[in-house]
């Protein structure tokens, strides 16, 4: 037991917070692990039930922790982040923690565009386009999927071997169109539906995130159009402004 120190500014909660992070960022409370209960944490530090109840609130809502109903509160194994403004990819940030990234490549070639993605490429409907699905593995665990789509213009520029490994757009790295190019993201939160079941094992209804990237050359021109869906419950998108 740590103790508070009451004639500090920082308020309680605060600090029971502290104490409860250093728990789990020094391992002493394990992913899985059931946590003392409300009455337990209340007595052993000397707080009041609201007190407590804030603490756990907020580290449910910030992914530490999670609830479960008629069990208790339990370690949550932490979100794996990416940070673009740092330009961290997800695969770096994957080994840093230690954790082995990867690729699995289930489906690439030709074939019609569907009409958004030949609006946001700027190309025919009737032109074919190159599509690459891909699970994001992390440990051999799905933790998300991509579709990309490809112009025909850089098709002959892409790098098979890269599909499988390093971050997203190692692929196209070699393209001349990426010189200087135009990352364009927009990140929206969803509920999984049956592609996300079967590919992320989640149940429906689940919390996903959804990225769209659209990449487009320095003149302008489209390049690649990317959907993304990462579990939620193991993966978060972090800025560093």
């Amino acid at each position: 037991m740590t103790t508070l120190d009451r004639s500090s500014p920082i308020p309680l909660y605060f600090q029971l917070k502290q104490v409860l992070l250093d728990k789990i960022q020094q391992a002493e409370w394990q992913t899985g692990d059931l946590i003392p209960s409300e009455q337990e944490l209340q007595e052993a530090y000397g707080l009041s039930r609201t007190t407590v109840r804030q603490t756990l609130a907020d580290m449910v809502n910030e992914g530490w922790l999670h609830r479960q109903r008629g069990r208790g509160t339990f370690v949550t194994r932490p979100k794996f982040a990416h940070d673009p403004v740092n330009r961290l990819s997800t695969t770096e940030y994957l080994r840093q923690q230690g954790i082995t990234p990867g690729w699995q490549v289930l489906e690439k070639g030709w074939q019609l565009p569907l009409e958004e993605v030949a609006e946001k490429l700027k190309i025919s409907p009737d032109e074919e386009v190159y599509r690459i699905h891909r699970l994001r593995l992390a440990n051999e665990e799905p933790i998300g999927f991509h579709y990309a789509y490809v112009t025909p213009a850089v098709v002959s520029h892409i790098n098979e071997a890269a599909l499988t490994e390093g971050g997203s757009l190692r692929y196209l790295r070699n393209a001349p169109h990426m010189l200087n190019c135009r990352v364009t993201r927009t990140l929206e939160a969803s509920a999984a539906e049956e592609a996300e079941v079967n590919l992320l094992h989640v149940p429906a209804g689940a919390p996903v995130l959804q990225i769209e990237r659209l990449i487009t050359a320095e003149d302008g021109s489209p390049i690649e159009l990317m959907w993304a869906s990462y579990r939620g419950d193991r993966f978060k998108y972090q800025f560093s402004l």
